[in-house]
């Protein structure tokens, strides 16, 4: 069922939308300048590996605002110039409302807004979040960020590796993203990159179309379950017997 918001009511549920998240938040706004409290919440569970999405427009962001953003990890962040829309939602819970996501906003206007929970109104929150998702693939200066590696550990060695001998026949290592054409290893176990693959996983259609080979990179009808064109499907079978067909 949905539930009715005024300006207190989207301030907490706010809150507990961002506290409560597991896997994603995704937060859609003209206009970012949030207050302490619910920055400290964005920070905590972003250190949990919470995945962000921000989206904004009509102006370019504040110093301060790009300083915590650009610390978010994993994130991806987006810019669409004529964005009206105020969203925001997490795994399970969408609140669209009138409301900025800036303190001037939460602590002086009349907003209203509308909650939706995915369990209850299952179909309504995959239209909103299908939208999002839209708004991201629309945005312009899109960064993706992801969490820095921990370093190698140091390994002592004994005696130099031995070396292994060339194999007869050379493997190719280089592949593509069959949804976003990114360059990645190559492997049709892993066709696509890490963020598109985060956004596949939600659903996890291995029959979804996708638009390029991931081998040979050219745009051809492609999915997760057969994700290289037919000529690099036969070319493969020459250079390697295990590759999952």
């Amino acid at each position: 069922m949905v539930k009715f918001l005024t300006t207190a009511g989207i301030s907490a549920e706010l809150e507990k939308l961002v506290r409560g998240a597991q896997k994603e938040i995704t937060l859609i706004s003209p206009y970012i300048k949030v207050n302490q409290r619910l920055l400290g919440d964005i920070k905590d569970v972003n250190q949990r590996g919470v995945q962000f999405t921000i989206i904004y427009g009509k102006r370019d962001m504040r110093s301060e605002e790009k300083e915590w953003i650009d610390n978010l990890a994993p994130a991806e962040i987006g810019f669409v110039e004529n964005l009206h829309a105020k969203c925001y939602l997490n795994e399970s819970t969408a609140i669209i409302t009138s409301m900025n996501l800036y303190e001037f906003s939460q602590r002086n206007n009349d907003e209203m807004g509308i909650q939706v929970d995915s369990k209850e109104d299952f179909q309504l929150y995959q239209e909103i979040k299908a939208e999002a998702e839209r708004l991201m693939r629309i945005a312009t200066n899109r960064q993706s960020r992801l969490p820095e590696p921990p370093p190698e550990p140091v390994r002592r060695q004994s005696r130099p590796p031995v070396a292994t001998p060339e194999p007869a026949q050379r493997i190719r290592t280089n592949g593509y993203c069959i949804r976003c054409h990114a360059s990645i290893s190559l492997d049709p176990g892993k066709p696509l990159c890490y963020q598109c693959y985060q956004n596949w996983v939600r659903y996890e259609n291995e029959d979804y179309p996708e638009e390029y080979c991931h081998r040979c990179g050219k745009e051809n009808k492609t999915s997760m379950a057969k994700p290289l064109c037919y000529p690099c499907y036969l070319s493969s079978r020459d250079e390697t017997d295990e590759l999952p067909f």
